[in-house]
């Protein structure tokens, strides 16, 4: 008799792992905002440009990875430091009613924008009404 126990995962449950780093990985505070026709999702990152910024979409997951690095302390002598160099991570679930093929991204001052448009059969319209 064994003592192991099978757990099977459902078939469209996807996992991704957590990256495993020996410097600190932050989880970046996000604002998610739903529209009509998009959904848009505010990344706050600060420090971070946007070559160091990597978004992945994988099997409905949407991943944002980006590196804190030494670069903002280029010519400058640290004083004093309050949170340490390190990685952002978090991720996402995209879900059917979302348009993957659309998303766009654009990074300003320190936060990225993601914005989702909604799938066409998922937007309101209006229907025609007929007759006399």
């Amino acid at each position: 008799m064994s003592d192991e126990t099978r757990v099977s995962k459902p078939e469209r449950e996807t996992v991704v792992p957590e990256p495993v780093e020996s410097e600190p990985t932050y989880s970046p505070a996000v604002d998610i905002i739903e529209k009509a026709d998009s959904v848009a999702i505010l990344a706050d990152m600060p420090g971070v440009s946007r070559d160091d910024v990597e978004v992945v979409l994988e099997k409905g997951v949407l991943s944002i990875d980006a590196r804190l690095g030494e670069s903002r302390t280029v010519g400058m002598k640290l004083q004093r430091q309050e949170f340490e160099l390190g990685s952002f991570h978090r991720c996402f679930s995209v879900g059917e009613g979302l348009d993957p093929e659309g998303i766009e991204a654009t990074m300003k001052d320190g936060v990225l924008r993601l914005v989702i448009p909604m799938a066409e059969r998922y937007q309101p319209r209006r229907i025609e009404i007929k007759g006399k």
